[in-house]
């Protein structure tokens, strides 16, 4: 009985993601081909490879963080080095786990693409910008051995949700020299193209928050410009990369206007960009259910990796 009440559950659901309405604003052109990169899913889980708990940063790192690589195990013969998903899991920057990401990581996989799934610090032992930092030595670990593992680091890509989807965009558009950032030298790899899932874009909105308070360690009315500069929305520049954002309109956690006003700052700056927003789906139900959202984001990495792709070729 209850396995029966568990299948009729899951088949609503299934019916739901698939009859209910989302708006969706396309702001580019897909060239004919832009299909998967490499376009590797038979089905088969052997189409790639996982290396687990890579130890990604020195030992005198304040915590030991330890990541998974996805490789896929095709190649065309003419492109050796394939592109790379940075991915980040949310959870409020203060728990969950980077097997949250596993199912993207794979289907990412499939489609021609590494994935590094990273786990880092948390709040409150650790506060910003010790997250953002974590994620620039997860870059430097993808630059020192881009060669072995025939990355190419002119195509990285970072992918993130909730908190995740923060920490991805601000990597994505943060200034060397500036207090998020490590002095590394050379300079890191930048970032392509983002997907970005519930963001949190704009901190400075959340004046009395239990999750933002012990990541930022102040309340907002303290320091007001922390929660600027802690936002994405604050980095927003010509030099900010192509961003797909994904939203429910019931997220009652992080609230749609995070990424509805995101969106409308990128485009404003001439940042391409695009949002989908599910009519049905709250903050969680947007994470477990997204699947037309997270495919619509590998059409949209799909079309930039392909078109750096090409740029390389004929330079």
């Amino acid at each position: 009985m209850y396995t029966k009440i568990i299948s009729i559950f899951c088949a609503v659901i299934s019916l739901m993601a698939l009859t209910s309405c989302a708006s969706y604003q396309p702001n580019y052109s897909h060239s004919p081909d832009s299909g998967p990169v490499y376009n590797f899913d038979n089905g088969n889980a052997a189409d790639f490879t996982i290396i687990k708990d890579i130890e990604y940063v020195s030992a005198d790192w304040p915590q030991a963080l330890t990541a998974d690589l996805y490789l896929p195990k095709q190649r065309p013969a003419a492109v050796q080095d394939v592109p790379v998903v940075l991915m980040v899991h949310g959870g409020g920057w203060s728990g969950r786990s980077r097997a949250d990401m596993n199912s993207t990581a794979k289907k990412l996989t499939k489609q021609g693409y590494a994935v590094f799934n990273i786990s880092y610090r948390f709040a409150p032992e650790f506060i910003y910008p010790a997250h953002i930092q974590d994620l620039q030595l997860a870059l430097l670990w993808l630059q020192n051995n881009a060669i072995q593992y025939q990355l190419d680091l002119n195509r990285v890509n970072a992918w993130g949700y909730s908190s995740g989807a923060h920490l991805v965009a601000l990597l994505a558009s943060a200034k060397p020299g500036t207090a998020q950032t490590l002095d590394l030298s050379p300079p890191l790899p930048k970032i392509l193209a983002v997907v970005a899932g519930g963001i949190p874009a704009d901190l400075s909105q959340y004046s009395h928050s239990p999750i933002v308070i012990p990541f930022l360690g102040v309340k907002r009315d303290d320091n007001p410009q922390l929660y600027k500069e802690a936002s994405p929305i604050t980095h927003i520049s010509a030099d900010t990369p192509p961003m797909f954002l994904y939203h429910g309109k019931l997220d009652r956690l992080v609230e749609k206007e995070q990424s509805i006003n995101y969106y409308n700052a990128l485009r404003k700056a001439g940042v391409p960009a695009e949002l989908y927003l599910h009519r049905l789906w709250g903050h969680l139900a947007m994470f477990l259910f997204g699947w037309d959202a997270e495919n619509k984001g590998i059409d949209f990495l799909n079309h930039y990796n392909y078109q750096a792709l090409d740029h390389s070729a004929k330079s």
